[in-house]
């Protein structure tokens, strides 16, 4: 990747980003995903609603999200809470580089993976340091090796 200081007439606080590629892939989504994210601090908490009450947690401790149909489990390092919604949803308030979709189901926190494995008839399965899984879609695989640098 290269990267170059170019000097512009704009305003002094003004920034202009073009990102050059033969193609659109993984790399170029992340590294856009990335630089929106860049002013933006990423959130330190995470409001939830649930059926009877609003809960708040740290975005260090929730470990995955999963949906089904419109059901998401919130997974963190001492309980699941249920709520209702979208996922994509989720993923927008989701703005640290360590929160990374696996699957159209489920987006984990890479610091709290331990493994990906085969799973039955040729899935991979991402294991958890909580002991939770979940199915890897293989789309997802190279922005989870980018991700780890391999």
């Amino acid at each position: 990747m290269k990267v170059r200081f170019q000097q512009a007439d704009l305003e002094p606080e003004e920034l202009t980003v073009i990102v050059e590629s033969s193609a659109k892939t993984a790399r170029v989504d992340r590294l856009l995903n990335y630089l929106k994210a860049f002013e933006s601090n990423p959130a330190e908490k995470l409001p939830i609603k649930t059926p009877d009450r609003f809960m708040i947690i740290k975005t260090a401790d929730l470990v995955m999200v999963e949906v089904n149909q419109n059901e998401l489990s919130f997974y963190t390092t001492a309980q699941v809470i249920k709520s209702v919604g979208k996922l994509k949803d989720v993923h927008t308030r989701l703005t640290a580089p360590n929160f990374i979709q696996v699957s159209r189901f489920a987006i984990i926190n890479m610091d709290y993976l331990q493994a990906i494995e085969n799973g039955f008839s040729g899935t991979l399965v991402a294991r958890l340091e909580t002991g939770v899984r979940t199915t890897v879609s293989r789309r997802y695989v190279p922005v989870i090796k980018q991700y780890l640098g391999l």
